[in-house]
């Protein structure tokens, strides 16, 4: 199409790339740049076949953004989902308006943070942001166009209350959260050139308005839920009230997503647990009845799943949390099904301190190390794998917490799991914690957890992606490729430990 769309939405190759496996995503973006890019750019994010000038699957958010402006009266002539590969032919005279989804473009967030402070650099996610933003500007001066450009995505916060940054960047407006209800005004508004502010407030409506996607998603991923509500001081959904989306909806989405090819899906939530609950009370059936309808769907592969919630999990019994672990692995030769557990700290008392009690459920706060502890062992028991998830440097953290944590993942280091300590990354403003001045405390505990990661993680890793139907050569170079790392990150702990010594 010479003239281009009148609508492009785009997003950098971490989120677009071919990935068999949710964590292949996550892999690809725990990348830094002292990475050589010649050889994890086509290894950890392979391109996606694209149909002509459309990208084969965009991350969800971008695939609601679609749908939404599809069924809003925009037509299919007037919107396109492009690749930054494709973004020349997608771009042309008519082009007014380039939403661009991203997850790092400023590179603030916990793993980016935690990640570059262990191997210098700059994180993958933000890199190749900026990588898709010089093939836009390549591909808006070759077309002469001029359009508006509009950020949003999960980490669009990161762009939302700077204004230096967003001239930098050439970021015209900055879309916050869900936006399905009121995409269609803001981008009628831009075409027919109404004033619009700087940073706009997402809008979406009740679960069952939620379109489902028209095309596939990124890794397969499929949304059960949205929101959370704990109330977490470092999250930025945290005071979004968690919704369910109908049962109907989500099938759509898988389907559309095995019929074009992307069999392996992840059901998404921020608390797969509490799909169907009221309130924070869980319902267990609702979920059960929700894997077993998705089982059902002809040609599907692996279904995975991402977070889980403490409070959650231990509402479940033991019978429970087996039926959902048999109904998610079914026939599958999966044996490390895989679920993020939010622990943070193993003091309750940091965690009210630092303003996020609501994440204790009404655990007294001396009982939260041991409820968790309980909560991990039972996943384990019934054959889940916990990827449990460590916050360093919470507001208020002092040597007696960070103590109290290593001692809580010593007490589980004879178990399956593994344990990511990651850098408190403020959603206020604030700074984040100088990696430089972590104690040589802090780097126990990080190669504490590091040490349980590197004896489970590459067969987690093997074992999905043979599941997966993963080719074994690419699995082979993907565990060579392992080892490296581990060596490379093992001495890195030791620098920053002898560091930490020594500049103290």
């Amino acid at each position: 199409m010479g003239d281009g769309f009148p609508i492009v939405l785009t997003a950098d190759r971490t989120l677009t790339a071919g990935y068999q496996l949710l964590f292949d995503g996550m892999l690809a973006a725990s990348q830094t740049t002292t990475s050589p890019p010649a050889l994890l750019a086509p290894l950890l994010m392979p391109r996606a076949p694209s149909d002509g000038v459309r990208a084969r699957v965009a991350p969800l958010g971008l695939r609601r953004i679609e749908a939404a402006l599809l069924a809003g009266g925009f037509g299919a002539d007037q919107v396109v989902v492009a690749d930054d590969a494709h973004l020349a032919q997608a771009i042309g005279p008519r082009t007014r308006i380039v939403g661009i989804c991203s997850g790092e473009p400023a590179g603030l967030g916990m793993n980016s943070n935690t990640m570059a402070a262990v191997a210098g650099g700059r994180i993958y996610p933000q890199a190749m942001f900026f990588r898709l933003l010089r093939a836009l500007g390549r591909a808006t001066r070759k077309a002469g166009a001029s359009p508006k450009v509009v950020l949003g995505g999960p980490g669009a916060w990161q762009a939302a209350n700077d204004d230096s940054l967003r001239a930098a960047l050439r970021i015209d407006h900055v879309v916050l959260g869900y936006a399905e209800d009121n995409a269609p005004r803001i981008f009628g508004d831009l075409l027919h050139g109404r004033p619009l502010p700087a940073v706009i407030e997402g809008g979406w409506g009740p679960a069952s308005t939620i379109p489902p996607i028209r095309f596939p998603s990124t890794m397969g991923v499929v949304e059960i839920s949205r929101g959370c509500g704990w109330g977490c001081s470092f999250c930025t959904i945290s005071r979004v009230n968690m919704v369910h989306l109908p049962p109907a909806t989500i099938l759509s989405d898988v389907r559309t997503n095995v019929q074009a090819g992307v069999a392996n899906i992840a059901a998404i939530s921020e608390d797969f647990f509490r799909y169907g609950a009221t309130g924070t009370r869980v319902n267990p059936e609702a979920l059960m009845s929700l894997l077993a309808d998705i089982g059902q769907v002809r040609g599907l592969g692996l279904i995975q799943i991402d977070h889980a919630n403490i409070a959650s999990i231990a509402q479940f019994s033991d019978e429970q949390l087996a039926r959902v672990h048999r109904l998610l692995v079914r026939d599958r030769p999966h044996r490390y099904l895989w679920v993020n557990v939010g622990v943070e700290t193993a003091s309750g008392e940091l965690l009210k301190s630092s303003g996020s009690a609501g994440k204790l459920a009404g655990t007294p706060a001396d009982g939260w190390g041991q409820l968790c502890a309980d909560q991990v062992r039972r996943l384990c028991a019934v054959g889940l794998f916990p990827m449990v998830s460590l916050i360093i440097g919470l507001p208020g953290e002092t040597d007696s917490h960070v103590r109290q944590t290593l001692a809580w993942v010593r007490s589980l280091s004879n178990l399956r799991i593994s344990v990511f300590p990651m850098l408190h990354a403020p959603i206020d403003g604030a700074a984040p914690p100088d990696p430089r001045a972590l104690k040589p405390l802090h780097w126990e505990l990080v190669r504490t957890c590091y040490d349980l990661n590197f004896r489970w993680i590459p067969r987690m890793y093997w074992d999905n992606q043979t599941a997966a139907g993963e080719r074994l050569l690419r699995r082979l170079m993907l565990q060579i490729l392992g080892r490296g790392q581990v060596l490379q990150w093992k001495a890195l702990f030791a620098l920053h430990s002898f560091r930490a010594r020594t500049w103290r």
